[in-house]
């Protein structure tokens, strides 16, 4: 097996709880993006997608290799915010540090990724709405979950797109830090 046939992610898994919480404030804003509730690493900016045509088994050996030597990450969401001329809202990080190392591990690594236009911005999607009122919007920046929770889940995810607005979304992978 030598390829990754659709776009692949590698991300940190949020926990269930924190998840939960996430997916209340996802469905009430009326988010359509696949991917269940994590802090994107590699995918979306920084580093892209998994290139296509790389061999699996070592990027999973790669990915091993590196978790194994992370401990769990405590994490705390900070304001929400949205990127720059995109309808995308997101939870940011109070304190971005040990996510960005990770991400660095992983750009450094013999594990190839497509290139993207947008630096990293660690980050938990929320929303990516275009018809939301000014109140609505406002409402959306306002929101705040204040428990700290701990990272220590890593996961590959496909997205494989079905229709302009179906995507099919399968877990390869999942690695636990360790250290």
């Amino acid at each position: 097996m030598y390829s990754f046939k659709n776009d692949t992610y590698i991300v940190l898994d949020v926990p269930i709880k924190i998840a939960d919480g996430v997916k209340r404030i996802r469905d009430q804003y009326h988010y359509t993006m696949a991917l269940p509730v994590e802090i994107t690493v590699a995918g979306s900016s920084g580093i892209g997608v998994l290139e296509y045509e790389q061999n699996p088994s070592n990027v999973y050996s790669t990915l091993k290799d590196i978790t194994a030597r992370l401990k769990p990450i405590k994490c705390r969401f900070g304001k929400v915010s949205k990127f720059p001329n995109t309808d995308i809202f997101f939870f940011t990080l109070l304190d971005e540090t040990p996510v960005r190392e990770f991400h660095e591990l992983l750009a450094k690594s013999n594990i190839k990724f497509l290139e993207t236009p947008f630096p990293y911005k660690p980050h938990c999607p929320l929303c990516n709405n275009s018809s939301l009122t000014d109140i609505e919007t406002q409402e959306l920046l306002s929101k705040e979950i204040i428990e700290e929770f701990t990272l220590d889940t890593v996961s590959l995810y496909s997205l494989e797109r079905k229709t302009k607005d179906e995507l099919n979304i399968r877990l390869l992978e999942r690695f636990s830090l360790s250290e």
